[in-house]
């Protein structure tokens, strides 16, 4: 049985697209010191698919502690807004823990 082109690129776009949109970005750094306080910024913007990245200051955000972690992701609904801005404005979730 032959089996169309057109069927088999159709089946797979549709399984790419799921898998894309499924998808969400997420990375966590952290250090050995014990965890204290969480700050999220959300919707902190960055552009061209993350390669204009956006900027937290984290020192401030700590006021003077040391920096126990920092957490990155882009929720479905930040992935969602680059989707539909072309990757141009692709917003991320940042959270800085600060040392206990």
């Amino acid at each position: 049985m032959a089996v169309s082109l057109k069927r088999v690129a159709g089946r797979a776009l549709v399984i790419g697209s799921f898998v894309a949109l499924s998808a969400c970005y997420h990375t966590i750094t952290t250090t050995t010191l014990s965890p204290g306080t969480k700050v999220t910024q959300e919707w902190v913007p960055t552009f061209i698919a993350g390669l204009v990245p956006g900027k937290v200051d984290a020192q401030a955000i700590c006021r003077g502690k040391p920096i126990q972690g920092v957490e990155t992701q882009a929720s479905f609904l930040n992935v969602l807004v680059g989707m539909i801005t072309f990757s141009i404005f692709t917003p991320m979730s940042v959270t800085v823990t600060c040392a206990g």
